[in-house]
């Protein structure tokens, strides 16, 4: 039995000891802040890319997490309508990304969450748009490109 309990002793210390090369590795941290511009859904398998209206949007966050939110919609007649505008502080928690703007005189919060994002992509679950054209809106992935 003490020679089991050595073994695995001495199999622990190795193990451990074998990723101290690792330590002086630099890792590359990504930033949220830039400008993102809306692209494609995704649904179901499927890419959806967006008019030429909808890329009219914006997520803008800068160094100081200040920043913006638009969205553009097209209507039914065919106009570019601009249905979200805000402007305020961006918050980001690696599942969330938050704005907190002022409306009227009351601080109000837009949350979205964040499927994940690299320096060139960041992909947000969202739920405003219906895609396949039965009723009620469709939980889908929305890309952002960064400008």
């Amino acid at each position: 039995m003490k020679f089991f309990i050595g073994i695995f002793l001495f199999m622990t210390v190795i193990s451990c000891s074998s990723n101290d090369y690792n330590d002086n590795n630099a890792v590359e941290s990504v930033s949220i802040n830039g400008n993102w511009k809306p692209y494609k859904y995704e649904f179901r398998g499927k890419s959806i890319i967006l008019n030429d209206c909808e890329k009219k949007g914006e997520i803008s966050i800068n160094p100081d997490f200040s920043g913006t939110y638009e969205r553009y919609e097209l209507s039914a007649s065919g106009d570019c309508n601009h249905i979200d505008s805000f402007g305020g502080k961006w918050s980001y928690d690696n599942s969330s990304l938050t704005i907190t703007y002022n409306e009227a005189g009351t601080v109000k919060t837009l949350k979205k969450a964040v499927q994940s994002f690299t320096d060139v992509e960041l992909r947000i679950l969202d739920s405003s748009k219906d895609l396949d054209d039965t009723p009620g809106n469709d939980q889908a992935i929305l890309v952002f490109a960064k400008q």
